[in-house]
């Protein structure tokens, strides 16, 4: 029997996180009975109480290579699986990838000082390891990638994309959404919170914004569903929506729902505008544009792994009204060619993804 253990952001319904672990485990099962899992949350409370010794292979899933907002990161999730090496256990890295990033990186590339710990060598050293010893080391995005390497990660790091780029559209459309009508133009709408550990600081100031863009959209003709990814994010979402003119012209939907329905869901829709980074992943599985609001570095790293870095919007921009409009426009008359980008990187990524699988987690 190979024992193996799933490090990930579990046990809070955050749909986002749990859909990575689904896409683990309906891999991992089909590897047959020689394999069996288990799952430890990623906050450093219950990695230090994980019993290393008792497994084969610790994977760090999809989700942070490097946890904990402020700077520095806190690097307990690379003491972890520097832990594990040292007690000569295989490790993997499936997915995973950097987001607690200052701004300033994304249009210098070279400000890296948030990867300092307290000036402990050590933390470098730790990491070059951890990524030398790795089975296989898949990271989200290539924005991450570039990190790692800034940070004097030697070893070949594969850019593998998401863990949700498994996500397969394979259900019926169903019924169109109540109230409204199969004609109408409708954008699926992802509003919540991350208590304001955001770029600019100030979700009111980022919901006022992003109401004067949906009554804009609204007075073009469109209807606005708002669908939700964790239970936290509805107050939020009720706050924006009464920002709304026209209240016949939008509703919200309280159900998280699971993959596969949320997907059906967003087949009705035209386009889909999104704040949580797995609603884009959603729309892209599901072949529907999206516009991703770019609240923190993990939206960049992943539009800039599908080649489509237009479609964020940076929530500090001056500009984000009218560049929700110019992305509408953009989509109206774009949308064939943004399609079949989504589905081609989808299938590349679903490619890399399960190539560990392939080769029995490599024990």
């Amino acid at each position: 029997m190979k024992h193996v253990l799933y490090i990930g952001w579990i046990g809070y319904n955050n749909l986002g996180d749990e859909l990575m672990f689904e896409c683990f485990k309906e891999q991992f099962f089909q590897l047959g009975d020689d394999y069996k899992l288990d799952l430890v949350n990623n906050e450093k409370r219950y990695l230090d109480n994980a019993s290393l010794q008792a497994y084969d292979l610790i994977v760090l899933g999809g989700g942070s290579i490097l946890s904990g907002a402020g700077h520095p990161i806190q690097p307990y999730i690379i003491d972890a699986l520097y832990e594990a090496v040292k007690l000569n256990k295989k490790i993997m890295i499936w997915g995973s990838g950097i987001d607690w990033v200052p701004k300033s990186y994304l249009t210098d590339g070279q400000n890296i000082d948030f990867l300092k710990t307290n000036g402990r060598k050590s933390f470098h050293e730790k990491l070059n390891t951890v990524f030398r010893e790795s089975s296989w080391s898949g990271v989200r995005g290539p924005l991450t990638k570039q990190i790692l390497q800034q940070a004097g990660v030697k070893k070949e790091v594969v850019i593998s994309g998401d863990p949700a780029f498994l996500l397969q559209n394979e259900t019926d459309k169903g019924q169109f959404p109540d109230p409204f009508h199969p004609d109408d133009k409708v954008i699926g709408v992802n509003w919540g919170t991350s208590f304001h550990n955001i770029y600019g600081r100030n979700e009111i100031t980022l919901e006022d914004q992003f109401a004067d863009a949906l009554n804009q959209l609204i007075a073009d003709g469109y209807k606005i569903y708002f669908y939700i990814m964790w239970h936290a994010d509805l107050e939020h979402t009720k706050r924006l929506a009464a920002k709304l003119s026209d209240k016949a012209s939008w509703q919200i939907d309280d159900t998280v729902y699971p993959a596969a329905a949320f997907m059906s869901l967003m087949t009705h829709f035209d386009f889909t505008i999104n704040f949580k980074l797995h609603a884009n992943y959603l729309s892209l599985a599901a072949g529907v544009p999206f516009i991703a609001l770019g609240y923190r570095f993990k939206i960049f790293d992943f539009v800039r792994s599908v080649q489509l870095e237009k479609m964020a919007i940076a929530t500090d921009d001056a500009n984000l009204v009218p560049q929700i409009i110019s992305l509408e426009k953009s989509i109206s008359n774009n949308r064939a060619d943004i399609i079949e980008t989504m589905d081609k990187q989808r299938q590349a990524y679903r490619l890399k993804l399960i190539e560990p699988f392939e080769q029995g987690l490599y024990m």
